[in-house]
């Protein structure tokens, strides 16, 4: 692991969020994120990230600490209720957190992240669409997520769900 920065460049994606909005019915496997699944989050990020575009050559530690910094509310207000898991029993298999990150002007989905052996199973799909789900029954109007430029898994999995990208990139740390 080095101490360097890691720069990623970035596009903002956005979606309508309508009242009657409907992506389906939430799978019986997921739950609710809580604080004290904090550390299961540093390893899945660290597992689900590492060797991959979004991979910021950080420490699981690290990792954690950034699952505690969107929970604590560093990136605006965690919204808890459109913040999922699936959990296995050796821990987390996926995970998608939802914060209102005001510069964007609506909720944003901060991170959505599978574990290696489970990736193009549908979770991702299924979390997202969970967390949509939530913020309509919240009663937001839009929902918006940074994707990393090239990063083609996750433009699909955006765009299949109504998100399209903004005009503007953003170069930043991830």
């Amino acid at each position: 692991m080095t101490d360097t920065t890691h720069e990623r460049n970035a596009r903002l994606w956005k979606r309508t969020l309508l009242a009657n909005f409907d992506a389906g019915a939430r799978p019986a496997n997921i739950s609710n994120v809580t604080r004290e699944d904090i550390p299961a989050l540093g390893t899945l990020f660290f597992g689900a990230f590492l060797g991959t575009i979004d991979d910021a050559g950080q420490a699981v530690a690290q990792y954690g600490s950034k699952a505690m910094a969107i929970v604590a509310g560093r990136y605006g207000e965690w919204i808890p209720a459109a913040s999922w898991a699936i959990e296995e029993t050796d821990g987390l298999r996926s995970a998608c957190l939802v914060c209102d990150y005001k510069p964007y002007g609506c909720p944003v989905i901060a991170v959505v992240a599978t574990t290696p052996s489970h990736k193009r199973t549908g979770d991702g799909g299924a979390l997202v669409d969970a967390a949509l789900l939530s913020l309509a029954a919240l009663g937001y109007l839009e929902c918006c997520t940074m994707i990393t430029v090239g990063s083609d898994a996750s433009e699909q999995l955006f765009e299949k769900r109504g998100f399209s990208p903004e005009t503007a990139t953003r170069t930043g740390t991830a």
